[in-house]
């Protein structure tokens, strides 16, 4: 299974201008740079790998879906 990490940036990179957006950070996968994601007010999560979207109802939720994702074959680097 991949081991997936949901990295949390600086807040400051947040737009003020997304009221939608309570935090966002990058992706790693086996120690490897991935892509981002995204939390919501509405509390949902939600990740952008290379041009492929990810919606979960949780963090936990949506990094259970990468794992799995990516433990079926996708390309980690």
């Amino acid at each position: 299974m991949a081991k997936v990490v949901l990295l949390h940036n600086d807040d400051e990179v947040l737009d003020p201008s997304d009221t939608t957006l309570r935090t966002r950070g990058s992706v790693r996968v086996d120690g490897h740079g991935m892509g981002g994601w995204e939390e919501h007010l509405d509390g949902t999560w939600t990740a952008l790998i290379g041009h492929k979207p990810f919606r979960g109802a949780s963090k936990q939720a949506l990094t259970a879906m990468l794992e799995t994702y990516f433990a079926d074959g996708a390309r980690t680097g």
